[in-house]
């Protein structure tokens, strides 16, 4: 009987903390950051990762619009970053946005390829604490060389390289 009130009151202690942690939650936003080298607006063979890229993670509330959480943080070698969400932010907008490239080469920003949103809630059927996120791009000053080709060879020939 003793054994039993012990187990019993062990797993309603593990119970509550289980109850006291979830109310808190943290997540992983990954993603990546390249140069559009051949000025398409996607992913190609010929894009480049940027190495220390600044990139913004900023939740905000859908009704009021103000800022609930923030932070920053840079690439690695291969262009990939990895952002910690603390927190549920089930009513905000949570976006990640290009702040800096380091290549004085490729540091346009694309207004329509600046912002990603990202789902930073635990009440929205996903399972995994790690969010992904599309590549974003900072544009290169000019097309590199090979970039018609690979448009040629991808039959995008309507495709204008910018």
């Amino acid at each position: 009987m003793a054994k039993a009130i012990v187990l019993l009151s062990a797993v309603c202690l593990l119970a509550i903390a289980n109850f006291a942690v979830a109310e808190f939650e943290i997540f992983d936003v990954e993603g990546q950051v390249l140069c559009d080298t051949c000025r398409l607006g996607f992913v190609t063979s010929l894009s480049s990762a940027i190495e220390g890229a600044t990139v913004r993670l900023t939740c905000r509330n859908i009704e009021t619009k103000n800022e609930t959480f923030t932070t920053e943080g840079k690439t690695d070698y291969i262009g990939k970053y990895k952002l910690t969400v603390e927190g549920d932010h089930e009513n905000d907008i949570c976006e990640i946005s290009l702040v800096n490239s380091p290549k004085e080469d490729c540091k346009e920003i694309v207004p329509e390829f600046i912002t990603n949103r990202v789902v930073c809630s635990k009440n929205v059927g996903m399972h995994n604490a790690v969010r992904f996120v599309n590549p974003l791009f900072f544009r290169k000053d000019a097309p590199i060389n090979g970039c018609k080709e690979l448009v040629e060879q991808m039959e995008l020939d309507d495709l204008e390289i910018l």
